[in-house]
């Protein structure tokens, strides 16, 4: 009987339970047991969230910047708190808040709330200062900025311009924390006034924005020549909000007065500033610059004039920003020497210009030079060429520390190379790399543009140097007085056209050790055949031929002084070029000129046309009676173009008036007229051991 009544028990609660759950499913309980059911259109809220906060510290009405979600899409709907105390929202969406930090806001949490939901976020660091320098924005006399509270607390705020004038001298101690706010915030040196700021190693001022983003205030600017005005031991951040009305740019610090500006820089920390770091105007003196850390500035460590750049130090450290170079404009090296320091990041001249040399520039060892296009090194006047000028370029590096000259892009003829017009004896390009050059002509004289161009009667020394990627030629010397003195061991390749371009009396300048051959547009050394008239001369080997072309004028090359070719030797001649002993237009006068080649079995000289065939030159005249002119293992092919003195004679050789001549062992083919000719009597011709073929008019001539 008892478990009849357990069972019926049992059975009698299982269909409560049913009746319960099907209640509950006809009617939709809720779940916090409410029994009216949830409309379809009826918002559900969802809880706000807080991602980030920018910045995260300022001053009261700083506008912060929340990013989250869920946030509502009308400004009253959302709650922010600083701390426990209430914001004004300026500005809202469902992912976006923009607050204000309100009056009597501490230091604390950020809150958001949205109906009955609620989130925390990061905190936020509300600046007070202990003083507010705003009441004395004029500076007149002097004053003294005390720390007023030990460690990094804030000691003042700024939100002016305070502007320091009069022979006045704002003196500010160690261990002052000054926060600047506004776009015209900011220290100003002008008439007379300095500010000096030393602080120690261990106790530095520190200049800071009134939150940690770039370009919260405007920076500390020189405007003055106050012998005090000095920067030691300072941090600088956060500044650059916007250009100086005296240097048009953007800055932490500057000398921003031309020469009514100078100030010493020195163990200074300049950081996560909008523009530039540290700016320099034209003229203006950087009396000491050394030990400073300069890096995360939106544009370059440095920018100055180019005559400034001995006023930087090897010692700083200017890597880290978001142009690592050194902005170098154009002015002239004219008054004083300019010793220009190794960086840790490269020089970048950025003004397409020509950079004038009119004093000495020395570059130390290890140095990057990179250009824009149309801008380069040139030593002279900027208008006139030829003019006197003491200036030089001395460029030694070493084998391991090499000086870098280059384009900022890549490529051939991307920047505009390098002009020497002056003598000096300082003019060293040794160790250097220099490429890229000759994106225009130099000097107003210049047919063509190369890395490297010589004027006048300029000087330099190139040694263990490459020179490669000309637009036009490696080194292109533009006037016969040029002289390349100790040029020794370069490599002059991937020019788009000659290595160099030179004057048939400089050619003795080369030497053999150097590498001319590689990836060049034309695979020899263009020449122009000027008459050898001031000094003997002496062609060597070299692993290119010499390519001679006419005189400017047009006329052949015209031999008043003795001529050596080392065997091996290979030279080219264009059309209408040749060589010839005796003077222009005067025929049997007695010459001193001679033209001694002595080849081997295994180097044996060349004289042959640059286009093959017969008669594609000129040839080579004698007319001098010296036994010095003698040719032994050469190949003398080609010659012969035209008639070579005014009595006649034509073919490779030509033998004139009283000319005396030795060939031995040589070849002698591919004359337009004779192989050997002869003209006007009473010359003579020694040959012994020689081969003649294909000569237009025949072998040699009857004499």
């Amino acid at each position: 009987m008892k478990t009849l009544f357990l069972k019926k028990y049992e059975y009698s609660f299982r269909l409560l339970i049913l009746i319960i759950v099907t209640s509950c499913t006809a009617i939709s309980c809720s779940k916090d047991g409410d029994n009216e059911p949830i409309a379809d259109d009826e918002p559900v809220n969802l809880k706000p969230s807080i991602t980030a906060i920018a910045p995260t510290s300022g001053v009261v009405g700083t506008a912060v910047t929340i990013t989250g979600t869920n946030f509502s899409s009308t400004n009253n709907q959302n709650e922010v708190a600083f701390n426990g105390t209430t914001a004004t929202v300026t500005s809202a969406s469902a992912t976006q808040l923009v607050v204000n930090v309100p009056e009597n806001a501490t230091s604390g949490t950020v809150s958001v709330a949205i109906d009955r939901e609620s989130t925390v976020g990061p905190s936020f660091t509300v600046i007070t200062a202990n003083a507010s320098l705003c009441d004395q924005t004029m500076i007149e006399k002097n004053t003294t900025w005390e720390d007023l509270v030990p460690g990094n607390e804030i000691d003042y705020v700024v939100q002016c311009e305070v502007l320091v004038k009069g022979n006045a001298l704002l003196t500010i101690e160690p261990g002052v924390v000054i926060a600047f706010e506004g776009e015209n915030s900011g220290i100003f040196t002008s008439e007379g006034g300095g500010v000096k700021a030393i602080g120690t190693a261990t106790d530095a001022i520190r200049f800071l924005g009134t939150s940690d983003n770039k370009g919260v205030w405007k920076g500390i600017y020189f405007g003055s020549t106050h012998p005090e005005n000095r920067l030691e031991n300072v941090i600088v951040m956060h500044a650059g909000r916007s250009a100086s009305g005296q240097s048009g740019e953007k800055g932490a610090v500057q000398l921003s007065k031309d020469e009514d500006s100078s100030a010493a820089i020195v163990n200074c920390i300049i950081t996560n500033n909008d523009g530039y770091g540290f700016f320099l105007t034209d003229e203006s003196n950087l009396k000491e610059f050394s030990g400073n850390t300069i890096a995360d500035n939106e544009e370059a460590p440095v920018g100055l004039y180019f005559n400034q750049m001995g006023a930087l130090d090897a010692a700083s450290d200017y890597l880290g920003n978001a142009k690592n170079y050194v902005e170098v404009r154009e002015n002239e090296i004219e008054n004083d020497m300019v010793d220009m320091p190794l960086l840790n990041v490269p020089y970048r001249f950025v003004e397409s210009k020509k950079y004038n040399i009119k004093n000495a520039l020395n570059i130390a060892a290890g140095t990057t030079l990179e250009f824009t296009n149309g801008a380069g090194f040139r030593l002279g006047e900027q208008s006139s060429d030829c003019a006197d000028t003491s200036g030089s370029l001395n460029a030694t590096g070493t084998m391991d520390s090499p000086i870098t000259f280059k384009g900022v892009t890549p490529g051939k003829g991307t920047w505009l190379g390098i002009g020497f017009n002056s003598a000096s004896p300082n003019n060293n390009l040794i160790y250097c790399s220099i490429s890229g050059g000759g994106s225009g002509k130099m000097y107003n004289g210049a047919d063509f543009a190369a890395n490297i161009t010589l004027q006048c009667d300029s000087k330099v020394t190139i040694q263990n140097s490459s020179i490669t990627d000309s637009s036009e030629f490696g080194i292109y010397m533009l006037d016969e007085d040029a002289e390349l003195e100790d040029f020794l061991e370069n490599t002059i390749v991937n020019n788009e056209l000659a290595p160099l371009w030179m004057h048939l009396p400089q050619v003795n300048q080369l030497d053999a050790a150097t590498s001319y051959a590689e990836g060049n547009g034309r695979a020899y050394i263009q020449v122009e055949g000027d008459a050898v008239t001031e000094a003997d001369l002496t062609i060597k080997k070299l692993e290119v031929p010499y390519r001679i072309e006419t005189e400017e004028s047009g006329r052949e090359t015209y031999v008043e002084r003795a001529i050596t070719i080392q065997a091996g030797t290979i030279l080219e001649f264009e059309t209408g070029a040749g060589l010839v002993l005796g003077s222009p237009g005067v025929d049997c006068i007695p010459t001193t000129g001679s033209l001694n080649a002595q080849g081997t079995t295994e180097e044996p000289i060349v004289f042959r046309g640059a286009a093959e065939g017969q008669g594609t030159w000129l040839g080579i005249g004698i007319n001098s009676s010296t036994s010095a002119n003698l040719f032994t293992y050469c190949e003398i092919s080609g010659g012969g173009s035209k008639q070579l003195y005014n009595a006649g004679g034509q073919g490779n050789i030509v033998i004139h008036c009283s000319g005396n001549l030795t060939v031995e062992n040589s070849t002698v083919k591919d004359s337009g007229g004779w192989g050997i000719d002869f003209v006007q009597g009473g010359n003579s011709l020694s040959e012994t051991g020689n081969t003649f073929s294909n000569n237009l008019s025949g072998d040699i001539a009857p004499n």
